[in-house]
């Protein structure tokens, strides 16, 4: 697949570097302005909120996903393993895999909801679809989470190695090991969803709902209290320990603490239990958690490095040169494939974090100031998740809009047996957008990232460093990473794309 032409990329990195002057400048300018954003809430609507307190609501909505998650199972194991004649590869990989990133945009934590994984741990932990089964009627020990795994550097671990099997091993080109994932990945749902209270996989280990919480702070959509000073005034903390009406948050927030997307699940349990109706569902402006940043993480900071490491990697592992270069590797450290891949994957990971904890020391230097470089890393860490998400929404734009069209023919033939269910198994679809389309959506949005880290950025700074001057120059070190890191998104996609599958 050929990439974006030069003179768009050129146009790209131009435009990248006049934005982030301007952009420096208006927030300078605006550098005192009260922090809060604006959010609207959808629940004023009486029928909505009816939806959402209702039991039916969730297992409604899980039941097509489960019932989609067991037919790749079943395809994956029984089917025909060509990837592309198998709906277990093509709608995974092809469709779910690259629409999850563009759904995290637009409506959040909504997987979450649906999530086949955490529907039948719920079914089988509570025995029921629907009802609210009481507290000591629930299949569970009941366990608690030990202190020292409280953290998401399991879930950081699992996204590294899905990497590694999904480009290296090439999970993505095999029915049958799509089945064993999806398998694996419900195992590992359940077992601890009968061991231990709540969901604590969901909470800290499951690589998809940590991916999606860091990206879902920049999503237009959010779960929150209406009043703080009402939930301060409850007693009974009924959205966090639950009630007769719904069960205790499952990933142990509590609305008059929760200020960010990151951890909850839109499960609506609080919905349902909150006896003062204090709870909303608000549109808002994007990026809002990131913007209003409370409560920066290390190893929220890890995962968002990770993640800008290994997005990019998908993007390297498909260009021309990345062949040339693990085949030079194989020969000179006399090695096979797998070794000078796992070798060259860690190069990338490593390499990433290094350069942006030199630029932190950079930025510690410039500012003056006495604040650690730890926290200094930490905090700025997250601005790289918009170039992150918009990078991986630039990748998955070329993927989705020309092969998307290849969920027709299995459709008709999920299983590759000849079958012709809704008379589309010889269909041969063009794909859904032209190249040239597709260049400009891929600009568009990596020079959007790079708008939204630099807006992060500058609000990160302010929250960092208590005088303005020694935010501004702190700032100076991280402009250059950023604007680096985007004109590399530009490179990458203006690279032409080698496809790893026979899909």
């Amino acid at each position: 697949m050929p990439g974006i032409p030069e003179h768009l990329l050129i146009a790209g990195v131009l435009l990248i570097l006049l934005l982030t002057f301007g952009l420096v400048e208006l927030m300078e300018r605006g550098r005192h302005r009260r922090r809060g954003y604006w959010r609207y809430d959808l629940l004023r609507f009486a029928p909505l909120r009816r939806v959402m307190e209702s039991r039916l609501l969730q297992p409604v909505l899980q039941l097509p996903v489960v019932a989609l998650f067991l037919l790749i199972i079943l395809a994956g194991l029984m089917g025909e393993q060509r990837p592309d004649r198998n709906i277990a590869t093509v709608l995974t990989w092809v469709v779910w895999w690259a629409l999850l990133v563009f759904v995290l945009v637009v409506a959040g934590k909504v997987w979450c909801t649906v999530c086949p994984w955490n529907a039948i741990s719920d079914w089988v932990r509570r025995r029921s679809l629907w009802k609210r089964v009481r507290d000591e009627e629930l299949f569970t020990l009941n366990l608690k989470w030990p202190d020292r795994l409280k953290n998401i550097y399991l879930a950081t671990g699992f996204f590294v190695l899905l990497t590694w099997l999904e480009l290296g091993l090439g999970v993505t080109g095999s029915p049958r090991i799509t089945a064993y994932l999806g398998l694996l990945i419900l195992v590992m749902a359940l077992v601890p969803a009968v061991l231990f209270e709540g969901k604590p996989f969901c909470r800290y280990a499951c690589l998809v709902g940590r991916i999606s919480g860091l990206y879902a702070m920049f999503s237009p959509v959010e779960l929150r209290s209406r009043s703080k000073r009402l939930c301060r005034r409850c007693r009974s903390r009924d959205c966090h320990r639950g009630n007769e009406r719904g069960y205790p948050c499952p990933t142990f927030e509590s609305l008059h603490t929760m200020d960010s997307n990151t951890y909850c699940i839109l499960c609506t349990e609080c919905v349902k239990s909150c006896r003062h109706g204090n709870v909303a569902l608000n549109l808002r402006t994007p990026a809002a958690d990131l913007m209003e940043l409370r409560k920066p993480r290390r190893d929220e900071a890890l995962l968002s490095l990770v993640m800008l490491s290994m997005t990019s990697f998908h993007g390297i592992t498909m260009t021309p040169q990345w062949f040339s270069w693990l085949v030079e590797l194989q020969e000179r450290l006399s090695v096979g494939y797998y070794a000078a891949f796992t070798l060259m994957m860690l190069v990338v990971l490593t390499l990433f974090p290094a350069v942006f904890y030199v630029v932190c020391v950079l930025s510690r230097r410039a500012s003056g100031s006495e604040v650690p470089v730890s926290r200094i890393f930490i905090n700025y860490a997250y601005p790289l998740l918009p170039i992150a998400l918009f990078y991986h929404l630039a990748h998955n734009t070329m993927h989705f809009f020309r092969e998307g069209q290849k969920l027709l023919p299995v459709l008709s033939d999920p299983f590759g047996w000849g079958w012709n269910l809704f008379g589309t198994a010889g269909a041969a679809p063009e794909p859904l957008l032209s190249f040239t389309a597709i260049w400009y959506l891929q600009v568009f949005f990596i020079v959007l990232g790079h708008v939204f880290s630099i807006l992060v950025a500058s609000k990160v700074a302010r929250i960092t460093f208590a005088e303005q001057s020694s935010a501004f120059r702190s700032l100076l070190p991280q402009l250059a990473v950023l604007v680096g890191y985007s004109a590399f998104s530009l490179w990458l996609i203006a690279q032409p794309m080698v496809m790893r599958t026979s899909m």
